[in-house]
């Protein structure tokens, strides 16, 4: 399978329209490099046997998928069978308030002797009020702008994804970009402009990770999702690494697009 050179990765959302193996497969190929399961939706049983499958699914095309477990809290712990048997790359806590809530969930991992990639996902005004020591404690963030667009006036929200972003890249932790990436992809074969632009800023901001969720978990066409999000990744890349004047010829004054 031919590698995507890209340095921003690409989280998935697994349900109901990606849980076929060839979806999967097809997905893989197509970029993702971290499967979603979210303990929100459907049953710990079918989270269990998706993410064998997922596994099974990269194993045969060479490859090996990260896990991503997003808990609805960080006290869900009728999720610990469940990590405790699949032992995933990363865990997510939903409407963390304190550095304390983390502190007790690793403490709480400690009994299935589990050391795994925390990410705390950034959706309560409690969260903001407390960011440096959320931030000491975590391993990695997520700007989850659906409920932290409903805790902070919306206008704020592309500000405290900015700086969210700037705080994890300084203390080099892993920062995931999510919610409504690309939304109308649910329905639709492409995005729209806006929302291409709103993948291609996160990267510019220094994420290091974008998330699609409904796009990818019920959308009609959860591979060609991942396919244009790769494509505008690895076009923000290029232009952050060649600098904004390169999109025209210094000799011909051409745009360099199209």
């Amino acid at each position: 399978m031919k590698k995507i050179n890209r340095q921003t990765q690409i989280v998935a959302t697994i349900g109901p329209a990606s849980e076929n193996a060839l979806v999967l497969k097809n997905m893989l190929a197509s970029g993702v490099n971290i499967f979603r399961f979210n303990l929100k939706h459907s049953t710990i049983d079918k989270h269990s046997k998706n993410i064998e499958k997922a596994k099974k699914v990269a194993k045969e095309q060479g490859l090996k998928v990260q896990i991503l477990i997003d808990l609805p809290s960080p006290t869900f712990f009728e999720s610990f069978a469940l990590i405790a048997k699949t032992r995933p790359d990363y865990i997510a806590l939903s409407y963390v308030k304190n550095s304390l809530e983390i502190k007790k969930f690793k403490t709480a991992l400690e009994s299935i002797a589990l050391k795994t990639n925390i990410i705390v996902k950034i959706e309560t005004n409690q969260a903001l009020s407390s960011f440096a020591s959320v931030l000491t404690e975590a391993n990695s963030l997520m700007v989850a702008r659906g409920d932290l667009g409903r805790s902070i006036p919306i206008e704020q929200v592309p500000f405290v994804q900015k700086e969210i972003i700037q705080a994890g890249n300084k203390e080099k932790k892993k920062v995931i970009v999510a919610t409504e990436m690309l939304l109308s992809m649910i329905l639709k074969k492409v995005p729209t402009r806006a929302e291409a632009s709103d993948v291609a800023n996160a990267v510019l901001d220094g994420c290091n990770a974008v998330m699609l969720s409904e796009e990818t978990a019920i959308g009609k066409n959860p591979v060609q999702a991942v396919a244009i999000m790769s494509r505008i990744i690895c076009e923000a890349e290029s232009w952050k690494e060649l600098g904004h004047l390169s999109i025209f010829s210094d000799k011909k004054k051409e745009f360099r697009f199209g």
